[in-house]
């Protein structure tokens, strides 16, 4: 096979495997900008929103979500321009999957903070999310560990492929956290719907949570899919699959941050705010000083 390059058992002439490269480099990058320009022209929200109290519990959910991502997306910013050894080049690629792994814990964790708030402190609610949130972390750290199936290729920069079968595994992790997201985003279409059968009117707190729930967790969700259909080309193009890994949890940090921002524009207590369907009122758990 002169001329081609052997990917288990996949081969590719050398224009297939540059358009691959660019198109997993510009994919990789648009996440990267979407991430760090979002973090730009929030700034002054955040500023004038979580600095004023920076011992809450929602200033703490904020920071650990928008902060572990800025500094672990540094070194990932320059993954298309990198050419190492392939043991640098694994050692990479785990502390890529890793971080991705841990960024989407915190803001599952926050989405299952939120969600319990709305359903006024639920115990059945907190259950199904800790459940569905405890297996999407089960599968995502069986899939991460699975790197023995993964073939490095060092071809303009640190990139590697897949075989069919460690495609259809990393799937499962984004898969699971899929149906985590679908979850999130049923119950908040759920919360709309009895609020606004309870309520004689639309306050703005409601209006808040259909859009910022519906919206940034629905956005969450699709960014999701069409990552995990990325895997499923691994049979014809075997450096995309994950080619959207990178957009779609830069886009998860990004909602969050949306959310937490706008919902400190209603009350202090951003993502702990409990709220009573038909009023106004709203009871305050986020602070450490009581």
């Amino acid at each position: 096979m002169d001329g081609l390059e052997q990917h288990e058992g996949y081969y590719h002439d050398g224009v297939s495997i540059g358009q691959e490269l660019f198109l997993l480099n510009y994919l990789h990058l648009v996440g990267i900008v979407v991430l760090y320009w979002d973090h730009f022209i929030t700034f002054d929200k955040e500023i004038n929103l979580v600095w004023r109290h920076p011992k809450s519990l929602t200033a703490l959910c904020f920071f650990l979500n928008r902060y572990f991502a800025f500094i672990t997306n540094i070194p990932d910013s320059f993954i298309p321009f990198l050419a190492l050894s392939t043991t640098e080049c694994l050692n990479l690629s785990r502390f890529r999957e890793m971080s991705i792994v841990l960024t989407q814990i915190i803001t599952g964790v926050i989405m299952i903070i939120r969600v319990y708030a709305l359903f006024n402190r639920n115990l059945r609610i907190l259950i199904l999310l800790g459940a569905t949130g405890l297996a999407a972390i089960i599968v995502s750290a069986w899939s991460v560990s699975a790197h023995a199936g993964v073939r490095v290729m060092i071809i303009g920069g640190c990139r590697y492929g897949l075989t069919e079968s460690s495609a259809y595994r990393f799937a499962g992790s984004w898969i699971s956290l899929f149906v985590f997201d679908l979850t999130v985003f049923a119950l908040t279409l759920y919360y709309a719907k009895i609020t606004r059968e309870r309520s004689t009117r639309q306050t703005n707190l409601h209006v808040l949570v259909v859009r910022d729930g519906a919206m940034y967790f629905g956005i969450m969700a699709l960014a999701n899919l069409a990552n995990i259909a990325t895997y499923y080309l691994v049979e014809y193009w075997p450096l995309i699959p994950g080619a959207l890994a990178t957009f779609a949890n830069c886009i998860s940090i990004t909602m969050i941050s949306r959310l937490i921002l706008n919902l400190l524009e209603q009350a202090d207590e951003g993502i702990f705010l409990v709220t009573q369907p038909g009023a106004d009122t709203h009871v305050a758990l986020s602070s450490f000083d009581g």
